[in-house]
């Protein structure tokens, strides 16, 4: 049955010329006019819905092309509006990157570094692109031409931290920031002339030892008697320190993140333990080296700085030249007490993987890294190391013949009777000598 028409509603759009019904409408600002060839009401009002309005014509594909087609223009329209709006500022990207989620976890004078890296590019941005104010304006031009400039200024291990940092910033912010290509990708890292810090002869640690006194003393003995980075060093807390069983256990802050809050369990030299003890009990609460620790919170290169001067007053030179570097690099400062720690107790005899365990390395290769000295040694313990602090008291330390015969029994009975043949040969030799 046919729908009753409305002679004043239904006729919108419809005009009549003589007899015959016409569909009138504006296309591009244009009246257009199109006959139904209809004479009758209903007829045109239908041929009507069907011409303007997508939703009511019979055929489907037409209705869904058309459909479709209202969508990708509604989709296309969105867009310019969303693309003329302001997105996130160049000045504004260190604080969403630093609150960002999704951001690998650092540590905070890791974020601090970075955070000043990130500032050098706002500045330079500022001086040399200043109508360049969000982060998509940032185009691979002007990463090319920053890259130029920092690599002819800095060191490559510093370009490398800089490209580092300035991808990740990116990546992490691709959406927020609505970035359409990481300009710093196509920019390679640069090889590296590494140098490595050097170990520190006996002689030389011994003078070290005897020209420093107090908190000072105490933390160069930690960094050679537990091989601790300078940080976990000066960080040290009474909390990881067990007098009683002789023994320090700690978190490495370098490894922490991703070795799932492993704990180092370090056996105390003799030499350091009577250091410790020489503290009284009431004070051994907080910090073991209070006023370094909060120096070093304070500023870290003013502990940097003490700690070369203090080489340099002992005529250690602190800097050499190095190949491909413009600038002197670092031959000697604190972390050269963790080389010497490995070389000194590899010397003395400890095993690869016992070294390992107390320096806190994911895999023996990077231990091997830090050897300088014969490897081939009878192996031994952390408590055979030297006494460089000249303190009495180290006489208290335990005697390495207990971690020699320890690691003997570890070995397969065949391995001991080999062992034992060559003793019994080297004894007899002694004798007759």
């Amino acid at each position: 049955m046919a729908r009753k028409i409305n002679e004043t509603t239904d006729r919108k759009n419809l005009l009549k010329r003589g007899r015959t019904w016409y569909i009138k409408r504006m296309v591009g600002g244009k009246l257009i006019v199109q006959s139904t060839g209809e004479t009758e009401l209903d007829k045109a009002v239908t041929e009507r819905d069907r011409v303007l309005n997508p939703y009511n014509l019979q055929d489907e594909k037409e209705r869904a092309e058309a459909v479709l087609a209202r969508v990708e223009g509604l989709d296309r329209q969105l867009a310019r509006i969303e693309d003329g709006k302001p997105t996130l500022g160049i000045l504004a990207s260190w604080t969403a990157y630093r609150n960002a989620p999704n951001r690998p976890d650092s540590g905070r004078r890791t974020l601090a570094g970075y955070e000043s890296q990130f500032e050098r590019f706002t500045t330079w941005v500022q001086k040399n692109h200043p109508t360049v104010t969000e982060l998509r304006g940032v185009t691979e031009e002007m990463a090319y031409e920053f890259a130029s400039e920092l690599g002819r200024k800095q060191t490559p291990n510093t370009y490398n931290k800089y490209l580092v940092l300035l991808r990740r910033v990116w990546k992490v912010l691709h959406k927020s920031a609505k970035l359409t290509c990481n300009p710093w990708e196509n920019l390679d890292n640069k090889l590296l002339a590494t140098h490595s810090r050097r170990e520190l002869t006996i002689d030389e640690l011994t003078a070290v030892c005897a020209s420093v006194s107090g908190e000072m003393r105490l933390l160069f003995a930690v960094g050679l008697y537990c091989g601790l980075r300078l940080g976990d060093a000066v960080q040290l807390k009474w909390s990881h320190v067990d007098l009683a069983h002789r023994v320090l256990m700690i978190v490495p802050a370098k490894t922490a993140r991703r070795s799932n809050g492993k704990v180092l369990r370090i056996p105390l030299h003799g030499s350091l333990y009577a250091m410790l003890t020489d503290t009284p009990d009431a004070d051994r609460r907080g910090y073991v080296m209070p006023g370094l620790a909060e120096l070093y919170e304070r500023d870290d290169t003013a502990l940097v700085k003490r700690i070369s001067e203090v080489f340099k007053a002992c005529g250690i030179e602190t800097r050499c030249k190095v190949e491909g570097y413009s600038r002197l690099g670092v031959d000697v400062g604190f972390h050269s007490l963790r080389h010497s720690f490995v070389s000194l107790s590899a010397n003395a005899g400890s095993s690869l993987a016992a070294v390992q365990a107390v320096v806190g390395h994911s895999n023996p290769a990077m231990t091997r890294h830090y050897l300088h000295a014969d490897k081939n040694v009878v192996k031994n313990a952390v408590c055979a190391l030297p006494d460089v602090t000249g303190n009495p008291a180290a006489a208290d330390k335990p005697d390495a013949t207990a971690s020699i015969l320890g690691q003997l029994e570890a070995l397969p009975t065949s391995r001991l009777v080999s062992i034992a043949k060559k003793i019994t040969a080297l004894i007899r030799k002694r004798k007759r000598d």
